[in-house]
């Protein structure tokens, strides 16, 4: 079941940041609102492998779409956790570089969610409901 590898990194995902915002490690909001949309995404993750779909009231959510979800709340983390030394004016060439990249990376996780979300017109889920991710 190819959807095993939801599972490992939501389980990461979830076990390094959820830990991280109760301790406190975030040293600014950016950084804890990203290091939070992480935790989430590995929630949302650890759902998709978990389950086929979830019933929520008279509506139906499929794994696809929860990560779809874990893919978008990736994609704007990422960045938020980057933020703060550019905003601060103390970010180095490599500050930059990293912020920059993780834009560019949060960016194509967003398309990749969205798409995701949507149906799926771009990104190959696989033909019997396994991911092809």
């Amino acid at each position: 079941m190819r959807r095993r590898i939801y599972l490992f990194a939501g389980v990461i995902l979830a076990v390094t940041s959820f830990p991280t915002l109760l301790l406190g490690v975030t040293a600014d909001p950016y950084n804890a609102v990203g290091t939070l949309l992480l935790g989430i995404g590995g929630l949302l993750f650890v759902v998709a492998a978990q389950r086929d779909e979830v019933e929520v009231g008279d509506r139906t959510i499929s794994w696809h779409q929860f990560v779809g979800g874990a893919d978008v709340a990736l994609g704007l983390g990422f960045p938020l956790t980057l933020l703060n030394p550019v905003l601060e004016g103390t970010a180095s060439s490599m500050d930059y570089t990293f912020f920059v990249a993780g834009i560019v990376g949060g960016l194509v996780l967003v398309f990749i969610g969205v798409d995701v979300l949507r149906g799926s017109r771009y990104v190959s889920l696989g033909s019997d409901g396994e991911s092809a991710l």
